[in-house]
């Protein structure tokens, strides 16, 4: 009985899992699609090679992440390694360096993911299409009225965020990572 009890234990978790992964698959299957079908912005000298290279959304924002563990500013990918990430956010200078850099060999996310209307798709369109509501992405629609509200992404907003997260979700984790991103940029490049 212990058994049954068990199996049907493992069984409910995995279905909830497997259409977890579903609904987050089809989301950035609506991202990289709108994203794409906009048209891809480059600077005139970029190489063929890194056009390619920048095929997904989420795997751009995602060399974001890689980058930030690189430098040491992000020493581990969890709730508390992004925790203190963001508890310096708004020291002058903080990140500015590693933005920069970063950015100079990365445009993917500079030229085609800080518009309003990305924004839009990822916090609203792809989000109702994709998810259909469920409480548990509620997160996506708190943070665009916030972030929009604010202007941009700043330390409150970003740590209310990261209590919602679940990070063994990459999606949900890479949203985070990209409103870093939108925050360093709003204030290194847009001074």
């Amino acid at each position: 009985m212990k058994l049954l009890i068990a199996l049907s234990i493992i069984l409910t978790f995995s279905s909830c899992n497997d259409n977890r992964n579903e609904l987050e698959s089809e989301y950035q299957k609506c991202i990289n699609d709108k994203t794409f079908d906009r048209g891809i912005l480059y600077p005139v000298e970029t190489s063929e090679s890194d056009i390619a290279s920048s095929v997904s959304v989420f795997d751009s924002i995602q060399k974001f992440e890689y980058h930030l563990q690189k430098t040491g500013h992000l020493s581990e990918i969890s709730k508390n390694g992004y925790f203190t990430i963001i508890a310096e956010i708004e020291q002058a200078e903080y990140l500015k360096k590693e933005f920069e850099e970063f950015n100079s060999t990365n445009y993917f996310i500079e030229n085609n993911l800080m518009t309003a209307l990305f924004f839009e798709e990822l916090f609203y369109d792809c989000a109702m299409s994709s998810f259909k509501n469920q409480i548990h992405y509620q997160f996506i629609l708190d943070t665009k009225d916030k972030v929009q509200l604010n202007s941009y992404p700043n330390r409150e907003i970003l740590t209310e965020l990261i209590d919602k997260v679940e990070f063994d979700s990459d999606t949900q984790r890479l949203i985070v990572t990209y409103l870093i991103y939108s925050n360093l940029y709003w204030r290194y490049e847009m001074e």
